[in-house]
C-alpha cells in the first residue's frame, strides 16, 4: 500500500520518540538491575570465538544490548575486546568490565600527540604511519580501522560494530566455525551497490555482494594488507563517510572472504518508516540497526530482542 505524502516522517519522528523512551528505561534498569539480567540469559554455553567491537559513550547502551543478545543466542566468547574512542566514563568501563567477566576495555590512544606508530602497531603498518594517525586524529571511523587492523587474530574473531544485535538463527556461527575446509573469514554484505568511496568506485565496476565493515569474521590474520594500504594512500588525506569501509571492501575481496546470506543477516531499511517490522527475532541471525533505522533498534524494548 501507497503511504500519504509525510506519512513516513511522522512516522519516524513517534517511533524514535517511542525509542528514545526504551532506551531510558534501558539503561535505568541496567544500572541497578544488570546482574539479574545477565542471569536470566545466560545459558552458560561457551563458543570458541574472540570478538573486537569499537564505541563510545554515546554508544554505550546499544553496545551492552548488542552483547547480552550475544551471550543470550550465541553464548559466551572466549574473549570481548572493546576499543573505546576515549569517551567512555569509568562507571561505564567498570559496568562493562565486572558484568562481563569476557569484556576487556581498550581505552585508546591519546591521537592527539601521536607522531609515529612505532611501538604501537605491527610492524607492516609502520611504513603507513603518517596516512594512518592523520585518518585517527580526522575521524572516529580511522581509529576503527587502526585498531582491527593492528588487533592480534589468534582465534577466529567477530569484529563488530556496536549497532548489531543477535537473534535466534545466530547458532549459525557455530556451523561457521566447525566449516571443513573453512573460508578465510565471512562478512555481512551490504543491500545496494554503492556505500563505498567514490575514487574506488571511479575505478571499480559494480561488484557483486559489496562489503559492510560493521560485522567481519575473520578464520586467520588478513593477508595481502599492503595492497589495500597502498590504495588508501591515493586518498591523499581526504576522506569520505564510506572511506573506512572501502578499505575492507578492498581488504576481504583480496582475501576472498565469504558473504553471508542477506536473508538472515539483515541490512535491509525497508520498514524505517512503518511501525511494524520486517524482521522479527525468529527469522534472523544477526540485524545492523545503522543511521537510518537505529531508531528500530528501540521502537521495541530490550524484553522483544533477547526474548525474553
Amino acid at each position: 500500500m501507497n503511504k500519504l505524502p509525510g506519512q513516513g516522517g511522522l512516522t519516524k519522528r513517534i517511533t524514535v520518540a517511542k525509542g528514545k523512551s526504551n532506551r531510558r528505561k534501558f539503561d535505568k534498569e541496567i544500572s541497578s538491575g544488570l546482574s539479574n539480567l545477565i542471569a536470566k540469559i545466560d545459558k552458560k554455553k561457551n563458543i570458541e570465538m574472540e570478538i573486537a567491537s569499537f564505541s563510545s559513550f554515546n554508544d554505550f547502551q546499544e553496545q551492552l544490548l548488542s552483547i547480552l543478545s550475544f551471550v543470550r543466542y550465541v553464548g559466551t566468547p572466549l574473549k570481548w575486546t572493546l576499543y573505546s574512542d576515549g569517551s567512555h566514563t569509568k562507571e561505564q568501563i567498570d559496568q562493562l568490565e565486572k558484568g562481563f567477566g569476557f569484556v576487556k576495555v581498550i581505552k585508546g590512544i591519546n591521537w592527539s600527540e601521536i607522531k609515529t606508530l612505532k611501538g604501537l602497531s605491527r610492524e607492516e603498518l609502520e611504513p603507513y604511519e603518517e596516512y594512518l594517525i592523520h585518518f585517527c586524529k580526522t575521524s572516529p571511523y580511522g581509529k576503527k580501522l587502526f585498531y582491527y587492523l593492528n588487533h592480534t587474530i589468534e582465534k577466529p574473531t567477530l569484529f563488530l560494530d556496536s549497532d548489531i544485535l543477535f537473534y535466534e538463527h545466530a547458532n549459525v556461527l557455530e556451523l561457521v566455525l566447525s566449516e571443513k575446509p573453512g573460508a578465510n573469514g565471512w562478512y555481512m554484505p551490504d543491500v545496494n551497490w554503492g556505500c563505498l568511496d567514490s575514487r574506488y568506485k571511479a575505478v571499480n565496476s559494480e561488484q557483486v555482494y559489496q562489503i559492510n565493515s560493521g560485522f567481519i569474521f575473520a578464520n586467520t590474520a588478513f593477508e595481502r594488507i599492503n595492497e589495500s594500504l597502498d590504495f588508501f594512500k591515493t586518498f591523499n588525506f581526504t576522506y569520505e563517510y564510506f572511506s573506512e569501509q572501502t578499505i575492507y571492501h578492498h581488504l576481504l575481496k583480496n582475501n576472498v572472504y565469504m558473504p553471508l546470506t542477506p536473508k538472515t543477516f539483515i541490512l535491509d531499511a525497508g520498514d524505517q518508516f512503518d511501525f511494524s517490522y520486517l524482521f522479527h527475532p525468529k527469522q534472523m541471525a544477526v540485524r545492523h540497526y545503522t543511521g537510518p533505522v537505529r531508531h528500530k533498534m528501540w521502537q521495541k524494548d530490550y524484553k522483544w530482542h533477547l526474548g525474553l
